[in-house]
């Protein structure tokens, strides 16, 4: 019993500095890819690496050293039985197995449906045009003027390649997080609560968010331009709603919204519906939205160019005009998909440190494998020997053994399957828009583990079929 507690502790031990080595070395690699500072207080990792290297090496060597102390020397040296462990031995090495290759797949269908999600959110139709647009943040700071704002937003105009120009008081990544309730005849008060954004002209031509019924609000309607609200006439504001809007407000269609007047202490005329559009994370609803218009400049002015060509020269042209024009703000400019990169960053971080795990889980699940496939093969060479002999080729040898082997990895779906299920489908619920978990993401980790464990056991079943049978039967 010393004698094999020892060896096992020896192996976990050096298992442990190993580790470590490994942990060094592969600590850049995490941080990069999950934008983690971690790092290693070897003051209390080696005490604790020590202490879970001897409770390690003393759980796992204390069952075969008391086993293997058991067995009658007489009963062995004559090889009257096998120290295996009979079936039940055989039972608990195919568990080990079947347990490594189920966490295996399992973070193999979690990294697959990770990356679908991901990608997806990020090429999903957010409703408006992403690419060619350039958000210019600065004008939105306090200290800018009403001139230096008009000055900048015409030079910028008018540089090549821009389209339109356009503020708002919200843009992709970011919001003034205004919101107020309006009531509807017939419904209960205080009524539905949207989200209220402030623009000014052409803002839905330069994001390209589309109309689907009414018109978009312009400087020929007095009662368009809700700075007009406030004055002595009291205009009653027309205002625009996206799809979401017009369905929270109770309209049962978008059509049915038009010229109508919600709100009673602040009423405002609906005259145009557009498409819901996604400024914010793919991971909350789209907010039900009511467009108000200023026909010079929104309040908190972010200021919106859809371009043409590369948006990095027209950001340096930009930021030229920039220091010419309000020098006492600093310059902030990004593409719209720069300003939203925000939303992406942890879940692509998730995913690439899901890969990382997913990885190492395969490598262990095919050391356990390519273990309990030498294992069994060696046991069997008398077998695979009398085989031979009463006429099976060796095509058929590496079938039986590479199927047998086969077995855990398949049973290990059984266990995979509903835990990915349900880990994903958690995961998934607190996306707004997602994917569905389809069947296909499940059987290409099964067809992916299905291969890596025929490649891991296949040097071995190909070794023991090209044994000479007469060596096989003389082999002790």
């Amino acid at each position: 019993v010393r004698q094999f507690l020892g060896e096992a502790l020896l192996v976990a031990l050096l298992a442990a500095l190993g580790g470590l080595i490994l942990a060094e070395l592969g600590l850049p690699m995490i941080n990069a890819a999950g934008g983690l500072t971690l790092s290693l207080d070897y003051a209390v990792v080696l005490p604790s690496l020590a202490l879970l290297a001897l409770v390690v090496g003393g759980l796992a060597g204390l069952y075969p050293a008391l086993l293997l102390s058991r067995f009658p020397a007489a009963a062995v040296l004559a090889s009257s039985r096998s120290p295996g462990g009979g079936r039940a031995g055989a039972r608990v090495r195919e568990m080990l197995v079947v347990f490594q290759f189920a966490l295996a797949i399992a973070f193999m269908i979690g990294t697959v449906v990770l990356i679908a999600q991901t990608r997806h959110v990020r090429n999903t139709d957010v409703g408006f045009g992403r690419d060619g647009l350039v958000i210019v943040n600065s004008t939105s700071d306090g200290a800018v003027t009403e001139p230096q704002l008009t000055a900048f937003m015409a030079r910028a105009a008018a540089l090549p390649g821009v389209r339109s120009i356009t503020t708002s008081d919200s843009s992709p990544g970011a919001s003034s997080f205004n919101s107020d309730s309006y009531a509807v005849p017939g419904k209960p008060e205080p009524g539905p609560s949207l989200q209220a954004i402030i623009t000014s002209p052409n803002f839905f031509p330069t994001f390209g968010i589309k109309l689907i019924a009414g018109r978009l609000p312009d400087d020929a309607h007095r009662a368009d331009d809700a700075r007009n609200a406030d004055d002595a006439t009291r205009v009653v504001p027309n205002v625009v709603v996206n799809r979401k809007g017009a369905e929270a407000l109770g309209f049962d269609s978008p059509e049915a919204a038009i010229g109508k007047t919600v709100g009673r202490a602040n009423p405002r005329t609906i005259i145009g519906v557009v498409e819901n559009a996604r400024f914010f994370s793919p991971r909350d609803s789209v907010n039900p939205t009511m467009y108000y218009y200023h026909s010079r400049f929104s309040t908190i002015p972010r200021t919106t160019l859809r371009v043409e060509g590369d948006p990095g020269e027209t950001i340096a042209a930009l930021r030229g005009i920039w220091r010419q024009t309000a020098p006492q703000v600093p310059f902030d400019a990004k593409t719209a998909n720069q300003n939203m990169e925000e939303y992406y960053k942890a879940d692509d971080r998730a995913t690439r440190l899901f890969g990382i795990g997913a990885g190492l889980a395969v490598l262990i699940g095919c050391v356990g494998l390519w273990g309990l496939a030498s294992f069994n093969t060696q046991r069997r060479v008398k077998e695979i020997g009398i085989r031979k002999t009463l006429g099976a080729s060796a095509t058929d040898i590496v079938r039986l053994l590479v199927g047998q082997f086969l077995r855990p990895v398949l049973i290990a779906n059984l266990v995979a399957w509903p835990l990915a299920y349900v880990a994903m489908r958690t995961w998934l619920a607190g996306f707004d828009d997602r994917v569905s978990l389809s069947p296909l993401y499940f059987a290409a980790a099964t067809a992916l583990a299905l291969s890596i464990a025929v490649l891991t056991v296949l040097g071995q079943s190909l070794k023991a079929s090209r044994a000479a049978p007469a060596w096989a039967l003389r082999h002790d």
